[in-house]
């Protein structure tokens, strides 16, 4: 019986196909068998193993297989023990994250070597689990780990080597309780943006943006209590930096950091602009997915 190409997506769509659906693995060894030997061997040895297509929803249920030939996909399994360092998106190799399986939260488990990609036409002949269902914000976290691991800011050695020497000090501002609950990000401009001699010297330009969700007495409140307060302590711990200039620390809010200006400015990765705190810490816009 010839299917018609009009009803592929419908029935795609009816049996769970969308980003963020779980596929048994020990139910599926046709695709367990296409799979790398390595994360094969690795799979062998656990109880459960399931696959989560990241490609988005209108792609992975495309009609036609020319136009989208494969679908990306993350390998996870069951946490025997969940680690808070790998929570939150806060490791950019390993994460824990929490599902709701079969009406319980029960985390998983994905690392670097769980990243594979599919014949899009092989995997929509298997059929989604219905056992899996994501808290609020679930996946949104996962697909942001994923992505960053592609778009986060790098910056040269040399410079994470110097700002390595005062991580003690860095850290501790980064947890003041004032800066997680009113700046979205960090941005520096650093020049020159490349690997130089430790002796030679960067320029360093930097900005706190503050959430444009702080109004009112909130923002009235940071800019006359604490705002020069951050910007001073982080001038304080750099400039015991041997070879940064500092050029200017200043705070901007979020609606006046202009598109252009982000193009000259890389965002910083902190701890705290991670999951952890989603009442409290704002995130920077791009990873700010409601």
């Amino acid at each position: 019986m010839v299917i018609k190409v009009e009803n592929l997506r419908s029935n795609w769509i009816k049996s769970g196909w969308k980003r963020g659906a779980f596929v048994d693995l020990k139910d599926h060894l046709d695709l367990l068998n296409k799979l790398p030997l390595k994360l094969k061997n690795i799979i062998n040895e656990k109880d459960k193993a399931y696959l989560i297509p990241l490609l988005y929803d209108c792609s992975l249920i495309e009609e036609c297989f020319i136009k989208e030939p494969w679908v990306q996909v993350l390998i996870c399994w069951p946490c025997p023990e969940v680690n808070g360092n790998f929570k939150f998106g806060k490791n950019p190799r390993q994460i824990h994250f929490p599902t709701i399986n079969n009406g319980e939260e029960k985390y998983m488990h994905a690392d670097a070597i769980g990243f594979c990609q599919f014949e899009r036409e092989d995997l929509l002949k298997a059929t989604p689990s219905k056992d899996f269902l994501w808290p609020e914000k679930g996946l949104p976290q996962l697909l942001n780990w994923v992505a960053e691991r592609y778009n986060q800011p790098t910056f040269p050695d040399e410079w994470n080597t110097r700002m390595g020497r005062q991580k003690r000090n860095l850290d501790k501002l980064w947890k003041n309780k004032n800066f997680i609950k009113s700046c979205s990000g960090l941005y520096f401009n650093i020049h020159p943006f490349d690997e130089i001699k430790n002796t030679d010297e960067y320029s360093l330009k930097a900005y706190f943006v503050v959430s444009s969700t702080l109004t009112g007495k909130e923002h009235r409140d940071f800019s006359d209590n604490h705002e020069a307060a951050l910007i001073q302590k982080l001038k304080g711990i750099i400039s015991t930096i041997p070879n940064i200039n500092i050029a200017f620390i200043d705070s901007i809010k979020e609606d006046q950091f202009t598109k252009s200006m982000e193009r000259d400015f890389q965002r910083w990765q902190l701890e705290h602009l991670s999951y952890k705190n989603l009442e409290d810490a704002p995130l920077p816009a791009e990873l700010d997915i409601k």
